[in-house]
Order: structure tokens, then C-alpha cells, then sequence
């Protein structure tokens, strides 16, 4: 068949048209749509309205439509934002250890994240971790640097906000974690009670019952124990304050090591005053012996409020999942110099 002959056929066809003319013989043709292009397009109706069924997708006055469909997660998992990846409706089933939840773009990143041939192995070692001893997990080289990997991430995340990226701490602010000295106790136990439930940093003002001269008096004492001052008869009226009126003993003396020796208290949080560590008043950058005495003078007298001091700790259990606190527990443990049984910053 030649290319006239095809030209003719189709100049002889005949062929609906609209009625539309334009310029004398411009029309427009009336064909129907090719039959595949009808099932796409019926096709992408009918996928609109299951899509609409299953996920969520139209907005309302109070929130969106939420959808049908849900994925199923371990336990509740906390946003950024600190509220619970859980719907209202899934409350009471919070405690369990698989939860559905309704499918959003976070829920299936976090199930695909559960799910994974690595999440399903680092869940072999979190359930590992969890079944060993403090003694089982200290002991086991390969234990220790699972936990040190996943527990750095944590603290990245979680914890340098207030103790730095190193874990250096800021005087006056937050502990460094990276000396061997605890206040709350260093042990791997203590260690994972503090981060659970958080800790508040208190201490009661030397001025409601201390004169100036008395609260001078004890400061100098005080810089004694460290080895910051010369004793002398003022330091030796600060120490009967000090186990008397004062009744600062009855926090910085440990009664299960020496009565005598103000080398702090981790049931109270209360800080050794024998080192050369200081938190809140940084005695170190002070040269002479008045200048050490003028600095903490307003420690001993003010004493220090948790709410006004940013000696607040908050609480982790709500965010973090007993696997991660053990886990960011190792971590800091081992930033200590896993020596911490028998110290107390």
C-alpha cells in the first residue's frame, strides 16, 4: 500500500466531528479516548478512594483524617517533640510490648527500623544486655563496646545539650563526666537510677542559721578539707560549726567510710569536699587563699535551690526505653574510668 493510497483512504473517511469550525475548514474531531487511557484513568479513581480508606489524608478542624490502616511497633516510641508515638485511642495498651498504631510517615520508618535484619540483631543484643549482671556486662569486652557505641549515640542525642559533646561539663552548671568522682554514685547501677528518675541538686542556706562571720568561718574550713586553705583559729571554729550548728556533716559525711571526712554522700547527692573537683564554684581558677574563701562564701550561704541553680536533672524513663538507658548507663560508666565503685561526685 502506497502513502497516496493511505492519504486518500483517510481523506475519504468519514469522521464525527464537534460541529466546531474554524478559519473555513479547521474542525474539531471527535474521537473517544483510547479504551486503556479509560481504565488508567478509573483505575486512579478507584486508588484515590482506597487511599483516602487506608492513610491519612483530609484535613479537619481539629486534626486530619487518620485512616484505617496501622502498623504495629514495640512499645511506645517518643517523637522529638517528647509525646508519645501513640493515638489516644491505643492508651491503654501503652504497657504492651507490640502496639498498632495508624500509619504515618514516622510510624513505618519506625517499623521498617524494627523490623530491619539490623534492628532485629541490635534487639538481640539490647534483650542480651538487659538479661546480664553489672559484673557480666563489665567483664564481657564485647558487651562493653556494643553498649559504648549504641549508649554515644544516645548521649549525642539526649545528653550534651547540658554536659557537651565530650561530656566535659560546664562549672556552675552541669558535672563533668568524665573524672571518676560522683555525686550520685558511680556504680553502673547508680548510674542507670539517675538517669531513669533524674536527680535535684539541693542545699540548705547557711544564713538561716549562721551569722556572716560563722559562714566565713566554715568556708575556710571548708577550703581546708581540699588542702585550699591553711588551717588556722578561724578554720578550727569553722569545723565545730561545721559538725555543730551548721549541720553540714549530716549530708557531706558518708557515716559508712569515716565520720570525720567530708568525702560526700550518693544518697543525697552530696559532693566530696576533700578532691580538687568543684561544680558549682570554681575554686581552681582562684589564685590566692581570700579569693577562694570570697568565692565560696555565697555557696555556704545561699545554699543551693534546684529550681533558681539549673541543678535539675530530668527524668529519662519517659523517653528513653530501659534497653537505652542501660546502654547510655555503660557509656557513662566507662567515661568515668570504670572505677567508680568507690568514688562520689
Amino acid at each position: 500500500m502506497s502513502e497516496n493510497t493511505n492519504k486518500k483512504d483517510l481523506n475519504n473517511a468519514e469522521v464525527e466531528t464537534t460541529g466546531h469550525v474554524w478559519d473555513g475548514d479547521l474542525q474539531e474531531y471527535n474521537n473517544p479516548l483510547p479504551r486503556w487511557w479509560l481504565y488508567a484513568f478509573y483505575g486512579t479513581i478507584i486508588f484515590a478512594i482506597g487511599y483516602w480508606i487506608l492513610f491519612p489524608t483530609w484535613p479537619m478542624a481539629n486534626g486530619y483524617t487518620k485512616g484505617i490502616y496501622k502498623v504495629e511497633i514495640e512499645r511506645p516510641v517518643v517523637q522529638q517533640s517528647g509525646d508519645l508515638l501513640v493515638d489516644v485511642e491505643d492508651a491503654d495498651n501503652a504497657q504492651m510490648e507490640r502496639v498498632k498504631v495508624h500509619w504515618t510517615t514516622r510510624t513505618r520508618l519506625v517499623n521498617e527500623l524494627q523490623s530491619s535484619p539490623e534492628a532485629l540483631k541490635r534487639h538481640e543484643h539490647f534483650s542480651e544486655l538487659m538479661a546480664k549482671t553489672e559484673e557480666e556486662i563489665i567483664n564481657d569486652p564485647n558487651m562493653i563496646k556494643f553498649a559504648e557505641n549504641a549508649g554515644k549515640t544516645l548521649f549525642v542525642d539526649n545528653c550534651a545539650t547540658c554536659h557537651g559533646p565530650q561530656a566535659q561539663g560546664i562549672v556552675g552548671l552541669y558535672p563533668n563526666l568524665n573524672d571518676d568522682n560522683w555525686l550520685w554514685g558511680g556504680s553502673l547501677a547508680q548510674i542507670e537510677e539517675t538517669i531513669t528518675k533524674g536527680r535535684r541538686g539541693n542545699m540548705p542556706a547557711g544564713k538561716l542559721t549562721m551569722t556572716p562571720q560563722e559562714i566565713e568561718d566554715v568556708a575556710k574550713y571548708t577550703l581546708t578539707l581540699s588542702n585550699n586553705y591553711t588551717p588556722d583559729e578561724a578554720t578550727s571554729r569553722g569545723e565545730e560549726l561545721f559538725f555543730g550548728k551548721g549541720a553540714c556533716f549530716t549530708c557531706h559525711v558518708d557515716f559508712t567510710k569515716d565520720p570525720r571526712k567530708a568525702q560526700g554522700n550518693p544518697l543525697l547527692g552530696a559532693p566530696n569536699l576533700t578532691d580538687q573537683i568543684w561544680e558549682i564554684v570554681d575554686i581552681n581558677s582562684k589564685e590566692t587563699p581570700e579569693e577562694k574563701v570570697a568565692a565560696i562564701i555565697p555557696q555556704i550561704r545561699d545554699g543551693v535551690d534546684p529550681n533558681t541553680t539549673n541543678r535539675v536533672m530530668p527524668a529519662w524513663e519517659s523517653r528513653l526505653s530501659p534497653e537505652q538507658i542501660r546502654a547510655l548507663a555503660v557509656y557513662v560508666h566507662q567515661l568515668g574510668g570504670n572505677s567508680a565503685e568507690e568514688s562520689n561526685q
